[in-house]
């Protein structure tokens, strides 16, 4: 599915883009020319597994899945990325690189589209912001490594529970089927966040369910009582 790119880098200070927030639409356009926001339906494809794009995304708004397929076609989502977020196929590389995974549009999207190398040349121009954008990607280390800490030493209900937690902070805040937070994911979705079966998160899905702590179908899930999730993490 194609992106519409009816709008200009400029757009984006507008809309209040927390990490550009010290870059003027000016500085933007000079340094960023070819700079579009695009907008993806649910569902559309930013970008596929093994193509080559030299394109760096940052989420203005919705919600961005990336996953990894197998060669037997099998997918495992790695991440979701939301607003203020940015993603891309190799963020060191400033040429054209393979996207070793894929990034898909979970709801309504819009990015801002920058070529890596004009966003090299920013960055050359403005380091305040490369400080802020290095300080953003070690915060991210950090969390992949409670993640994989996590899966060493938890259990997987508790794992789910730090999960939904951490999901819950940043996404749709306001639940349209009648609870506290909505997260779009699937269950399949949420088990390879969680790294377990689907089978296992679904049971222990139920029985949240049943105690009324949260809600879900097939492509979202509520949460209804954060103060139990939170319990269930055993910090």
């Amino acid at each position: 599915m194609k992106a519409s790119t009816d709008s200009t880098a400029s757009d984006l200070i507008e809309q209040r883009f927390e990490l550009l927030d010290a870059v003027t639409p000016q500085a933007l356009a000079r340094h960023c020319p070819t700079a579009k926001v695009c907008t993806f339906r649910h569902r559309g494809t930013i970008y596929s597994q093994g193509t080559r794009c030299n394109h760096l995304f940052f989420v203005i708004s919705g919600l961005v899945k990336l996953a990894r397929i197998s060669r037997d076609g099998r997918e495992m989502m790695t991440a979701l990325m939301a607003t203020g977020d940015f993603f891309g196929p190799d963020l060191g590389n400033p040429g054209v690189s393979e996207a070793q995974e894929a990034a898909t549009a979970k709801g309504p999207v819009s990015v801002w589209r920058v070529p890596m190398q004009e966003f090299r040349d920013l960055l050359l121009h403005h380091p305040a912001l490369g400080l802020r954008m290095l300080e953003t990607l070690a915060q991210r280390q950090r969390q992949m490594e409670r993640r994989l800490e996590c899966f060493a030493f938890k259990r997987t209900e508790a794992r789910l529970a730090e999960t939904l937690r951490e999901l819950s902070k940043g996404f749709e805040p306001r639940c349209e089927h009648g609870f506290g937070t909505h997260i779009r994911l699937s269950q399949q979705e949420l088990a390879d966040l969680v790294g377990a079966t689907r089978p296992v998160v679904s049971t222990i899905l139920n029985r949240l369910r049943r105690k009324g702590v949260l809600g879900y179908s097939r492509e979202y899930v509520c949460v209804r009582a954060i103060e139990t999730i939170e319990q269930m993490i055993g910090d």
